[in-house]
Formats: structure tokens, C-alpha cells, sequence
């Protein structure tokens, strides 16, 4: 017993003399882990930016023609030489012209078929307006299609681009100096969003997506939205929840320059992405080499998307729009970037297509 005491004597006092030596060490690696915890937190809140507009405007659009025969699904539309391009499938047809100031129908081609110059769906088309060049990439048939946007519009049909894509290719963009920018699914091609190609079909760069999680990316990265500037050398990327955008340069590859964290996107314990908490960043985009347009909604809204939010290629907030249509399904922006068009909703369920004057705002 007398053995034990001194045991746990000697045992205390080489325990204290070890602390009150070590003392000051200990106290130093603390304040340095504390310093260090408080610089990460810092950088993790700092990422997320408050998504403030300088200017925030509620504007009266220009009706152009009211309830038009379009279906519930318009996958895309642009605006070329006076008129509006869009695709949505009627009367087995894709591509379908609108007199961009009478909203008048001007015609369908395009058949939905799988013969040549046919396609059998798609999601998205590509105008390059230096060339008049109209590009779009049947997923379904994994041939891309071009031809000149007129000769379209006369009836001429387009001519199939010979490439191997990859069979989980879902579009495909036209680039400059031969070049292919490709989008892929992510059950097929987890570790490719988006990869580069040679006229040759050779594979030059690609991106992933920056989160392994695969609920996280098939139900929050996956959906999302992108456009590129109109002279192909940069893009922007955003999910259809919350608003994060991250930018591209298309010049020398596929090279993220930076990402912007407004808003977050909140999930549910499946993954799937808590609507309307984080509500809807950009539902439907376009751009100019000056500036991104995007159809944006307000958190805790019930799925309405009814404001014009403008970004430049910084990602800097420029201007808000806010109309009062239930929501916004398309826009886009003609060549001088003065008006922007709107296939829009009102609150009586009717669809109208109208006009917004840039230049007055």
C-alpha cells in the first residue's frame, strides 16, 4: 500500500512539473488552433456573398401577341435577323420562326424523324452570328446537325457533322477554330460535365463536377443552366436552386476562373434539393459578351420565376427586373442588345409574348 501512495506521489509531481513546463507550449497551440478554426470558418462564411442589385426596377413588358398556340415545353429560343427562333415539337417539327416584332408565325422545318437531316429530339440549338451557322445535336440519334440559318428557314435541310460525341453526350456547341464543347449526362459520364474536342474527335480538356456526392449532383448540379458569350470564348454555369455561378474560359480549354456563391441551395435527407427554401437562381438564361440575362425567383416562392436578374461576366449583380407575370419560361436578347423578348405566363394561365426596352432602363 505504502509502495502505491508513492507511485501516485512521484506520478503527480512529474505530471505537474510536465505541465507547468509545458505550460506556455500548450497555451501557444491552442491559441494557434483556435487563430486557425477562426480563419476557416471566416473563409467558408465569406465565401457566400449577399446578392444585393444596384439597380432594382418593377417594369410594364410590351405585349406583342397574347396567347399564342406554343406548347407547355419550349426548350429554347433566340433571336436572328428579325426573327425568333425556338424549338419546341408541333406538328412533328422542331425549329419554328416568329417575326420577332408582330409575332406572327413564319414557319417549321426541321422534321422530327430519323432520317437524314432529321432529328429525333434535342435539347438546346446553338446560332453562330458571324456565319449565320445553325448547330443542334440530336442525343437520341448522337449525331449533330448544321447548316445555314437561312437555307433552314427556305426549307434546305441541314447536313450531319461526322463526330463520335460519346454515348453520354447530351449537347453539343459549335466552338471557334473547330472546336466542340460538349455536355454530358452524369449517370453516363460521372467524371465529365463538360469536355472539350477536335473537329477529329479528339478529347482536349474536361470538367467534373465539384461535388462526389451523386444525389447532391444528379438531383442539385445536374439540372442546371448554362449560356455562353456570343463569341464563344467564355461560359457560365449555374444549377436551377439557389445561385451559384461559376465561369468558364473557352479560349485555350475548359478553365474554370472563379465561382460565385450567393444563395445556397438547401437539400432534403435524399439529396434532392429543398424547394422553395432555396428557391430558383436562373431558370432560363441567355448572354451577349457584355452581359448574362437570367429568369430569376425569390426563395419561398411557389415555383415563380418572374424577374429579369442581369449579371456581367464577373458575376457581378447589374439589375433586376421585376414583372408581373406569374413566371418567365424564355428570353432572349436581340443583336444590339436593346430589346429582350419574353415567352411569359400570366396570373390567368395564359402565355404572351412580349418586349422589354433595355434602353429605357
Amino acid at each position: 500500500m505504502q509502495n502505491i501512495n508513492v507511485f501516485v506521489q512521484v506520478f503527480l509531481v512529474i505530471t505537474f512539473e510536465m505541465w507547468y513546463d509545458m505550460k506556455r507550449k500548450f497555451l501557444k497551440i491552442c491559441f494557434i488552433f483556435i487563430i486557425i478554426a477562426a480563419t476557416v470558418g471566416c473563409k467558408q462564411k465569406d465565401e457566400w456573398e449577399l446578392l444585393v442589385f444596384p439597380v432594382e426596377k418593377e417594369v410594364e413588358l410590351e405585349m406583342i401577341i397574347e396567347d399564342p398556340v406554343w406548347p407547355n415545353v419550349m426548350r429554347g429560343i433566340d433571336f436572328y435577323n428579325g426573327k425568333l427562333v425556338m424549338m419546341y415539337d408541333k406538328n412533328d417539327r422542331h425549329i419554328h420562326f416568329v417575326d420577332a416584332y408582330t409575332g406572327e408565325e413564319l414557319g417549321s422545318m426541321l422534321h422530327k424523324a430519323r432520317g437524314p437531316g432529321e432529328i429525333i429530339i434535342a435539347r438546346k440549338f446553338f446560332i453562330d452570328r458571324e456565319t449565320g451557322t445553325f448547330s443542334v445535336y440530336d442525343f437520341m440519334s448522337k449525331k449533330l446537325l448544321s447548316g445555314n440559318i437561312d437555307s433552314l428557314y427556305n426549307g434546305l435541310s441541314l447536313y450531319q457533322v461526322d463526330e463520335n460525341f460519346g454515348q453520354g453526350t447530351y449537347a453539343v456547341f459549335p466552338l471557334q477554330q473547330g472546336y466542340f464543347f460538349c455536355q454530358s449526362t452524369y449517370n453516363a459520364e460521372p467524371e465529365r460535365r463538360y469536355s472539350m474536342k477536335k473537329n477529329n474527335g479528339e478529347l482536349v480538356k474536361y470538367e467534373g463536377y465539384p461535388l462526389d456526392d451523386f444525389n447532391l449532383v444528379h438531383n442539385i448540379f445536374s439540372p442546371h443552366h448554362m449560356v455562353f458569350s456570343r463569341d464563344r470564348t467564355k461560359m457560365v454555369a449555374s444549377p436551377t436552386y439557389g445561385m451559384i455561378l461559376e465561369f468558364f474560359d473557352l479560349k485555350i480549354g475548359i478553365e474554370k476562373t472563379k465561382t460565385r456563391y450567393f444563395r445556397k441551395i438547401y437539400s432534403k435527407n435524399d439529396g434532392s434539393p429543398d424547394y422553395p427554401k432555396s428557391g430558383v437562381g436562373m431558370a432560363n438564361v441567355c448572354g451577349t459578351d457584355k452581359y448574362i440575362y437570367a429568369t430569376h425567383g425569390e426563395p419561398d416562392t411557389d415555383w415563380s420565376f418572374n424577374n429579369i436578374a442581369i449579371f456581367d461576366w464577373e458575376g457581378n449583380p447589374v439589375k433586376i427586373f421585376r414583372t408581373k407575370y406569374k413566371k418567365l419560361i424564355n428570353i432572349c436578347v436581340d443583336d444590339e442588345e436593346r430589346f429582350l423578348y419574353v415567352v411569359g405566363e400570366k396570373e390567368d394561365g395564359n402565355r404572351v409574348l412580349a418586349k422589354l426596352d433595355l434602353t429605357k432602363h
